[in-house]
């Protein structure tokens, strides 16, 4: 298999998580170096790391995908590129460059969209996934929009068909959701235009189907892609507004949510699922409340900070909150509404971004090599 390009890869990954997706403070995509380049190999690890730059350069690999942004606005990361003590964020990434090895960071649109991996980890518990859990969204915004479209009669199901496989449509526990109306459209091509149908100067009518459909916000850019990918007209016709419903809890949307809401397929006591969590994990320890079910049958996750997300997993009436951290108040304040949270520490409860990435790279025969580094350790 001829080696491709490090610009052909960043193509591929991101048709699965569409920086768009990310939130709106997040820094994804490349953040360094010459895509241009063939790749020669890839390590993947959660933070940007001397380990990982060290492993980078023992393999030959000219590519680094990460999971936390080191780029992030003042205050927050780092914002310029000098060279300091070796292990600084700043001279990492300046070595990086020096080295001609790209850095990739997939954060809170692979959160958002990476579903193989939360299959897998609700499969891991013994459990399958059934709904995504999210944050309360701004006010004057919302989670879902509506897409309207005018499509020729002839060429409805193609253009609708190629929308849902982007995941137009997706509804809780439906997908492919949308309505159609028939009816007639007009338009009259002037000087310059190449029409499908009709004549330049001629007034003229098509048979056309108005499709409804629906969308998660953060697609828009991949959903108009793809329906002036897939429409025959030159110039198309749409209309984009936003959802007031909330989304439904079920089902599994991609790019909706983070992590999962799952249903055991056997209900266990709280003393066995607790070393199921360290086994799944890796961990030998994890922090939690003094709520703690006598049986354990839904089960909600997230990665990284959970804080966030405790309301919602309420909601979905979880007997047990796994995440990354959610904080003391946070934490007792759940307790005392019963629900139990358990706390992995932010970097161990990320394993399964590593874990897909490699299923990833493996499924697209890629030379790869992934680094499980525990920034945090309890002694």
């Amino acid at each position: 298999m001829a080696k491709p390009k490090i610009s052909q890869w960043i193509q591929t990954i991101e048709m699965r998580i569409p920086p768009s997706c990310s939130e709106s403070w997040d820094q994804v995509g490349l953040i360094a170096g010459d895509a241009a380049q063939l790749l020669t190999g890839i390590a993947i690890g959660v933070d940007l790391s001397e380990s990982l730059l060290a492993l980078a350069l023992k393999e030959k690999a000219n590519l680094i995908v990460i999971h936390h942004p080191p780029l992030f606005p003042r205050g927050k990361g780092i914002a310029k590129l000098v060279l300091g003590k070796s292990n600084d964020l700043n001279t990492i990434l300046l070595k990086c460059f020096q080295k001609n090895i790209c850095v990739y960071v997939a954060h809170t649109n692979f959160d958002r969209c990476g579903l193989d991996g939360m299959v897998a980890l609700a499969k891991a518990f013994g459990g399958e996934a059934v709904a995504r859990v999210w944050e309360t969204p701004e006010e004057g915004k919302s989670l879902l929009k509506k897409l309207v479209t005018y499509i020729p009669i002839e060429y409805f199901e193609s253009v609708r068909d190629a929308l849902y496989m982007t995941g137009v449509g997706h509804i809780g526990n439906y997908d492919c959701c949308g309505f159609g109306i028939a009816g007639m459209g007009n338009y009259r091509p002037l000087q310059g235009a190449s029409p499908f149908f009709g004549k330049v100067g001629t007034l003229e009518e098509a048979e056309e189907i108005r499709l409804e459909t629906i969308f998660v916000d953060g697609m828009q850019e991949q959903v108009i892609a793809t329906l002036k990918s897939a429409h025959p007209y030159e110039e198309v016709a749409y209309d984009i507004y936003a959802v007031e419903q909330e989304p439904s809890m079920k089902g599994l949307v991609w790019g909706l949510g983070y992590g999962f809401v799952a249903e055991l397929k056997t209900p266990v006591s709280y003393a066995t699922f607790a070393k199921k969590v360290k086994s799944v994990f890796k961990v030998k320890n994890f922090l939690t409340n003094q709520v703690q079910p006598k049986q354990v049958k839904r089960i909600a996750f997230t990665p990284g900070k959970g804080t966030s997300f405790v309301n919602s997993v309420r909601a979905h009436k979880a007997d047990v909150y796994i995440t990354g951290e959610v904080g003391y108040h946070a934490s007792v304040d759940a307790a005392r509404k019963g629900l139990n949270i358990i706390e992995l520490g932010h970097r161990e409860s990320e394993l399964y971004f590593l874990k897909t990435l490699h299923l990833w790279c493996k499924e697209w025969e890629l030379p790869h090599h992934v680094l499980d580094e525990r920034t945090q350790r309890i002694l």
